[in-house]
């Protein structure tokens, strides 16, 4: 008798062990359970909330618009180095872009693991996104809201701009394969889905249009008077105009640059500060950079091999604003003496003759439609026969267009097919087809500028806090001894 008595507390001992176990087990099964439907429902049907006060996780409605629009699957492959914090910041923007829109993915590649796809999609820097859609490829250099939403709309977009390469003079050739050719600039062109076509102004009576911008690339000879006032009537009734001038040639502009604010000086840019690092004194390199739309977020050194100053006259002429996109370093001046460098001399800096740094290189000009009073194409045009107070003067219908804008740069080399990837270069010249094509579908995002907001409290509130903050640990400690002490009671 005594023994069956004894055996019967570990019997139920045990019962109450299993019962307990077994429902641990099914608890947690259950939990586990609830947890896998609520994950599935939530990859089905992802919700987001953005508490903070600027809105820093949350797109525009512009972009939220355009992800909703997307008909085609569209995937972006970002180069970055593996776990960088480049990436990590890429990633947490680009899931927000997937979350309103199912139709975008996102991969990430390490240029220095996989050179091939790197070389394959020509990326030249860390940081840079490919956009894949659409039957097209679009680059975007810098990582954020606008950069993505504008490539996608340049992606989705079906419209091919055309752009106009000048040419009669002895201009660079967009189909030339030789070092000195532009075919690298055809190539990126096309790539960025422009149209490219060859401009002959004596045998075309005016700019076509639809050219999106002209392109003057280091003309050998003089252009003629009939082909400056053509080009002169494009831009001021509101065209884009490139045109890059080597030192010594000027293709007869001189006069026609002088009326929209640039003053062309014969001379040939040195760079002390490129020898320091070994490289040719002649070959200057861009070290500061105006602040405008083309240079945003441009920190790449460009290079410029052989060239002259582009010089903003002051004051400027009526109806005409300039600033210099890039110039040259301190240590660097615009030499007219030329006898010295044909001796292979090192000639020195001459306040009195010469343009001390930084010498600008790039320089856009913005021209509003009222034609420039100096300028030798409209007096040309009103020599042959153009009456005043007639009274059967008909408007221009381009004089209602946008603003022209007219970009001058020193060098045509920087962009021929030896230098067109050097450094930023490209992206540079890039970035200033970009701007001047125009394309008004672009938005402009304000950035959310991240404020610190201090919390200010009195002394009642920070002793309140204090208490609060204090109090939680004990509680914690004393509902873990109540629990051990009923555990322990119930053996």
């Amino acid at each position: 008798m005594t023994e069956v008595t004894s055996a019967m507390p570990d019997k139920n001992k045990r019962s109450r062990m299993w019962s307990y176990g077994s429902s641990s087990v099914v608890s947690t099964l259950f939990f586990v359970g609830i947890l896998i439907i609520i994950a599935m429902i939530a990859q089905q049907h992802p919700w987001r909330q953005d508490f903070t006060e600027s809105g820093t996780y949350t797109l525009t409605e512009q972009t939220r618009n355009l992800l909703k629009s997307l008909e085609q699957p569209v995937e972006i492959k970002g180069f970055f180095p593996t776990s960088s914090a480049e990436e990590l910041k890429a990633k947490d923007l680009l899931d927000t872009y997937r979350y309103y829109s199912p139709k975008l993915s996102y991969t990430f590649i390490d240029p220095d693991r996989q050179p091939d796809v790197a070389r394959r999609y020509e990326i030249r820097n860390y940081g840079t996104l490919v956009l894949e859609g659409y039957g097209k490829k679009q680059p975007v250099s810098f990582v954020d809201e606008q950069n993505i939403t504008n490539g996608l709309l340049k992606l989705i977009s079906r419209e091919q701009k055309k752009v106009y390469f000048l040419t009669g003079h002895g201009e660079r050739s967009s189909a030339s394969t030789e070092k000195t050719g532009y075919s690298s600039v055809r190539s990126a062109l096309e790539k960025e889905n422009y149209l490219l076509e060859e401009l002959n102004l004596m045998q075309k009576g005016e700019v076509p249009a639809d050219a999106a911008m002209v392109i003057v690339g280091g003309p050998e000879k003089s252009l003629f008077p009939e082909e400056m006032e053509r080009l002169g009537k494009y831009l001021d009734g509101g065209g884009r105009l490139i045109v890059l001038l080597d030192p010594f040639q000027d293709g007869g502009l001189k006069d026609f640059l002088k009326a929209r604010g640039i003053e062309l000086r014969d001379d040939i840019i040195i760079d002390e500060s490129v020898g320091i690092f070994g490289g040719n004194y002649l070959m200057p390199l861009a070290a500061e950079y105006g602040a405008h739309k083309i240079t945003e977020n441009f920190q790449l050194v460009t290079f410029y091999p052989e060239a002259r100053s582009v010089e903003i006259m002051n004051p400027l002429p009526p109806g005409i604003q300039a600033q210099a996109l890039a110039s040259t370093s301190e240590k660097s001046w615009a030499e007219t003496n030329l006898k010295l460098l044909e001796k292979e001399q090192k000639a020195g800096l001459d306040l009195k003759e010469d343009l001390a740094g930084p010498v600008p290189l790039v320089v856009l000009v913005e021209v509003n439609n009222s034609k420039p009073a100096n300028d030798p194409a409209a007096k040309s045009s009103e020599g042959r026969g153009a009456s005043k107070g007639s009274g059967n003067e008909k408007k221009d219908p381009a004089a209602d267009r946008r603003q022209g804008i007219l970009l001058v740069g020193g060098d045509s080399d920087f962009v021929s097919n030896a230098y067109f990837g050097l450094s930023g270069n490209a992206d540079f010249f890039l970035n200033m087809v970009n701007f001047l094509a125009g394309d008004e579908t672009l938005i402009t995002i304000e950035r959310r500028e991240k404020e610190g907001r201090p919390l200010l409290l009195t002394r009642s509130q920070s002793l309140s806090l204090m208490w609060v903050l204090g109090m939680v640990p004990v509680v914690v400690i004393l509902c873990g001894l109540l629990v051990y002490r009923v555990r322990r009671s119930q053996r």
